[in-house]
């Protein structure tokens, strides 16, 4: 194995190429047979992996070829991976923004969205547009595809970074590997189209970067302006290496003018980088173009108290608050899903770096290697301490600093860089290629739910990190269990339910044409099939019938139950489900999802006292769970006391504003106390909330027939029963 990685890293392509050395004494004859015959040994077994009549390209041979062979993998493979589910979401800006520039279309200014730039949704949204696609399953393969192959051409750069940064095949070799099979990035390189494609384009402009500085060239400084503007296109976090990187211009200038040295230069350098960053910021970002200043700062200023989330993270088999996340939620999810090799070397390099930086501050300051291993140092640990401090909104283990990823490994090769300078060279080696083949093991075992990857620093026992940890939360492989429904079930029509809808439209999206009618989602009583992804769901089911499961790690992370439509046997799923709850508070009382679900549990089988009692500890624990919230009103509903039912929709509907069903339940409530007015009231309100919420449409139709309003009845009859054919007055 260590001979396969030294021959490849030194070798490959079929050429010898011999070296004759000239000595100052002539040697005996002996010495001279020997030496021949050990030239003649090494010729024999030493090959070069270079081209002659391109000795520039001859360092970047060994990249090439590894990206034609990642290539091929990720064309052979693209097909398999599921819609995460950001990715309808992510789409949208794309859209919005094409639809302002070549039809003027104004929503891309009244829609609501995360804020994020659209810069790389709009390049998805032109391949779609030039292609003349059509059908979903088409739009995001290409989607996908496109997305992969970016961060193919990003790990490039970043092999082209690490040969002009240390003059080392192996070394840039192996960070290219580094960069490629970190399998949780790799996953998301195919249906994460916001946080991956921001990652390439942070290793693409510190490729750039390195080389603007090294050769002070001020076409390279545009470039460098170039790639950072449609890096904060893509997300706003950019504008920090912006900024880092025109320090470093500055801290040049000042040197330069200390030194009495010239100075225009490095301002014309400053200068093209700005304007550089500015243009193509703007261009790839429509929504600058009417006010660019102040939707620029509307847009850093919303993100920095981003609260469009309103779920939990599950973390050490805890529910936390996306607003009052320990400051442990960020190092244990980068400690726990990285490679263990790459997060010890990457430590050591941040130490060693780091007392270089104390013992020779001024080298690190000057334009040189060693500055740029400072930028990696400040692009690591900036973030992170911002985010604790800060406290700002993160989720889904840790893939908001992706990014802050590939600082960290070229750290990490740095201190491996000078470990293979000592005797241990070889035992160095030895442990990195057996890393390597770990990951790859792992990655093809587990194909293609590389996702959860998890290290040995946390327990693989039995469902422990299911009951721990954040598995598939996007539900990507949900796209598996739909397959193996069509495969095994022959019916015309295969009814499924899952906690989230999104997760199985999402992935019907991407099967063939003549599948997708057949899955219909439907309500748990009458599904045929119920899938999970245990997010928010992270204990024992009752005892479904598996029908398919997908396990990484000892942990499942999908499941699809046969669905028992008898009632009798619904009630004992109730009752077991309750059992296993219940055992669930008793190992953790302040789990306020355990909670909720047993309240809905005694709900769905009449049991409302208890039912009270479990919601009210639920919101006790947390005062936000809007799940709760509804499910205390339902239930003071279901009890006709209405007007406590009002009080806690409003209490939900204002723990999250924009969600439609509390206030069209508060109108439902205010129509049985006979308040038409009211009724009328709050179910416009929820149409505002979302237009497309059809309920209120049903209970604006039952209000104007009780007060006699007989057009605006016909207007809402006609609406509800376009929605729900079978609504009657």
């Amino acid at each position: 194995m260590l001979f396969l990685f030294r021959f490849f890293c030194n070798n490959v392509l079929f050429m010898t190429k011999r070296q004759n050395k000239q000595t100052a004494t002539k040697p005996d004859a002996r010495s001279s047979v020997v030496s021949q015959q050990a030239k003649a040994q090494k010729e024999k077994f030493s090959f070069k992996l270079e081209i002659a009549s391109l000795p520039w390209l001859n360092p970047y041979i060994p990249g090439i070829i590894l990206f034609f062979i990642a290539l091929v993998i990720g064309l052979a493979t693209y097909k398999d991976y599921g819609v995460g589910w950001d990715e309808p979401f992510q789409r949208g800006p794309g859209l919005l923004s094409y639809n302002y520039i070549f039809y003027d279309n104004q929503e891309l200014f009244t829609t609501a969205t995360d804020n994020h730039g659209a810069g790389f949704e709009l390049l998805l949204v032109f391949f779609e547009k030039w292609f003349n696609l059509t059908d979903s399953r088409d739009i995001y393969l290409m989607r996908h595809l496109v997305t992969h192959l970016f961060f193919l051409v990003s790990v490039f750069a970043g092999y082209v970074l690490l040969i002009r940064l240390f003059g080392k095949k192996y070394i840039a070799i192996l960070g290219f590997l580094m960069l490629l099979l970190t399998p949780r990035i790799y996953a998301h390189s195919f249906f994460n189209s916001k946080d991956l494609p921001f990652l390439c384009m942070f290793i693409i402009t510190l490729a750039v970067g390195q080389m603007a500085f090294e050769k002070n060239k001020p076409w390279l400084f545009l470039a460098l302006g170039l790639s950072c503007g449609y890096m904060t296109s893509i997300r706003i976090m950019g504008v920090m290496l912006f900024c880092f990187l025109l320090l470093f211009l500055l801290i040049d200038f000042v040197v330069n003018l200390v030194n009495k040295k010239e100075t225009r230069k490095t301002v014309q350098n400053m200068l093209l980088f700005s304007c550089g960053f500015c243009f193509l910021l703007y261009l790839a970002w429509p929504y600058l173009w009417k006010d660019p200043v102040h939707n620029f700062v509307e847009s850093y200023s919303k993100l920095a108290h981003f609260d469009l989330f309103k779920g939990s993270n599950f973390i050490n088999g805890k529910y936390e608050q996306p607003a009052k996340l320990p400051w442990t939620y960020f190092p244990i999810w980068f400690l726990i899903t990285n490679p263990e090799l790459w997060l010890i070397t990457g430590f050591a390099g941040i130490i060693w770096v780091g007392i270089n930086i104390i013992r020779r501050p001024l080298a690190y300051l000057i334009n040189g290697r060693e500055r740029n291993l400072l930028l990696y140092l400040i692009c690591f640990f900036t973030p992170i301490v911002a985010v604790i401090v800060l406290h700002s909104m993160i989720y889904d283990d840790w893939r908001h600093l992706y990014f802050v990823y590939p600082s960290f490994v070229f750290l990490a090769l740095y201190f491996i860089d000078k470990m293979l300078e000592t005797k241990y060279r070889l035992i160095v080696q030895g442990i990195c290629m057996l890393q390597v083949v770990r990951i790859i093991f792992f990655m093809v075992s587990n194909y293609p739910s590389n996702q959860v990857y998890f290290n040995n620093f946390v327990s693989h026992d039995k469902e422990y990190l299911r009951k721990h940890y954040e598995m598939d939360y996007w539900g990507c492989s949900f796209k598996q269990g739909l397959d193996c429904l069509l495969e095994t079930d022959k019916s015309k029509t295969i009814r499924v339910n899952c906690e989230f809808k999104s997760l199985v439209d999402n992935n019907v999206m991407l099967l063939p044409e003549e599948d997708r009618n057949r899955i219909q989602y439907t309500d748990a009583a009458n599904a045929d099939y119920i899938m999970t992804n245990y997010r928010t769901h992270p204990y024992d089911y009752p005892s479904y019938k598996t029908v398919y499961s997908i396990a990484v790690l000892n942990s499942t992370i999908l499941s699809v139950f046969k669905n028992e439509k008898d009632a009798a046997k619904q009630k004992q799923y109730t009752v077991e489900e309750i059992g296993i709850l219940t055992k669930a508070l008793v190992a953790n009382p302040d789990d306020d999802n355990a909670e909720g679900r047993l309240a809905a549990a005694y709900s769905s089988i009449l049991q409302y006292d208890p039912a009270e009692v479990h919601n009210k500890r639920a919101i006790e624990l947390n005062p936000g769970n809007v799940f709760c919230l509804n499910n205390l009103a339902l239930i003071y509903f279901y009890k006709k006391n209405y007007g406590q039912a009002i009080e806690w929709y409003k209490k939900a509907s204002e723990t999250d504003p924009k969600e439609a069903a509390p206030y069209m339940n508060i109108g439902v409530c205010n129509y049985y106390l006979g308040k038409y007015d009211s009724a009328i009231y709050y179910s416009n309100k929820s149409i505002v909330a979302d237009p497309g919420y059809k309920p209120a449409y049903e209970t604006l139709a039952f209000s104007y027939k009780a007060i006699g309003n007989a057009d605006s009845v016909k207007k809402y009859e006609v609406i509800a029963k376009k929605n729900n054919p079978a609504f009657k007055l």
